[in-house]
């Protein structure tokens, strides 16, 4: 059965055949093709030596092995379940997620590629928890990648610190993925960075041998943490507000959002190093802000500035953005 259509000379030679005309010496391996392929075949009493086979048969002969082959891809679809079925009944006795752990990925580039590889296998949803500043570069590669994401039909959620809305580069990436169907919200309290995809596939920074984020993250392939992590995301995202939410009514303040969060981490006993891996910004931006309000309110030290906090003068402060 030939597999696809005839060459220009294969069609001449067929033609001067089929029309029972003779055809020249250097047409005579085109003639056998044709014969080996079911279209023509052999006749002494032609001036050609071939005579073309009648295409009523040819369709039948075409048609019926068509449908063979149908039939039998048919039969190896049906298979499937029971060939997997085998397989599984080989790892009954093995726990759920047995062979499944965290893996090291060592370098923010190769980071990067896990998440992008993650992300571009998505199927259902993506869960992503982003404290911190990010750089403008980084916010449009991701956006492009979670796009697509988006497109596909998969389910994002995104949680951004509070201080993210006044980032130009993420309020564009909010509207065009909004427009898509993604949804955002952000909380004023802290939050670990996460990347859950399907709720199977989990990158996140390393909490267990103190590494800095910029290291490296584990790759967490482990079924049970990555639903504990789904559902602590949901826990947050529960009392997070949403981007295009009105603004609460608050009363003016002195402290920025960030001095806030860092003001009540200080009080709960964190110092500032500690506090800058939780929210995700260098120890220098969180120096920064607590010089800043220093300087505002002429204290000199940060104990100075905590006793401030926890002063009725600073009432109206801590009464805004509680979570």
């Amino acid at each position: 059965m030939p597999s696809s259509t005839l060459s220009e000379t294969e069609l001449c030679v067929y033609g001067l055949i089929a029309e029972g005309k003779p055809i020249k010496e250097r047409d005579a391996a085109t003639a056998e093709r044709l014969a080996a392929a079911g279209l023509i075949l052999r006749d002494a009493f032609q001036p050609s030596g071939y005579a073309a086979v009648d295409l009523d048969e040819i369709e039948g002969r075409l048609r019926k092995s068509v449908q063979q082959q149908l039939e039998g891809a048919a039969r190896q679809l049906a298979e499937i379940p029971g060939f997997v079925s085998q397989l599984r009944s080989c790892r009954t006795d093995r726990p759920r997620g047995a062979g499944m752990s965290s893996l090291w990925i060592e370098g923010k580039e190769a980071v990067n590629a896990a998440i992008a590889s993650a992300v571009d296998g998505a199927r259902h949803e993506l869960l992503t928890a982003q404290p911190g500043p990010r750089p403008r570069k980084v916010i449009d590669l991701s956006t492009d990648r979670d796009r697509s994401a988006v497109e596909r039909g998969c389910a994002m959620r995104t949680l951004y610190s509070t201080s993210t809305r006044s980032n130009p580069g993420a309020i564009d990436r909010v509207n065009l993925l909004t427009a898509l169907g993604a949804q955002f919200r952000t909380l004023t309290k802290p939050f670990m960075r996460l990347v859950l995809v399907d709720r199977q596939y989990a990158i996140i920074e390393d909490h267990a041998d103190g590494r800095p984020s910029f290291d490296g993250a584990y790759l967490v392939r482990d079924r049970a943490a990555c639903g504990y992590f789904a559902a602590a995301f949901d826990v947050d995202w529960q009392i997070g507000l949403d981007w295009h939410s009105a603004e609460p009514t608050q009363q003016p303040t002195i402290t920025t959002p960030l001095q806030r969060t860092i003001l009540r981490a200080l009080c709960a006993g964190k110092d500032q190093q500690q506090i800058a891996k939780t929210l995700g910004y260098s120890a220098k931006t969180i120096n920064l802000a607590l010089s800043d309000l220093r300087t505002k309110l002429e204290l000199g030290t940060v104990y100075q500035l905590v006793a401030w906090w926890m002063s009725p003068d600073a009432a109206a402060e801590r009464a805004n953005e509680q979570d």
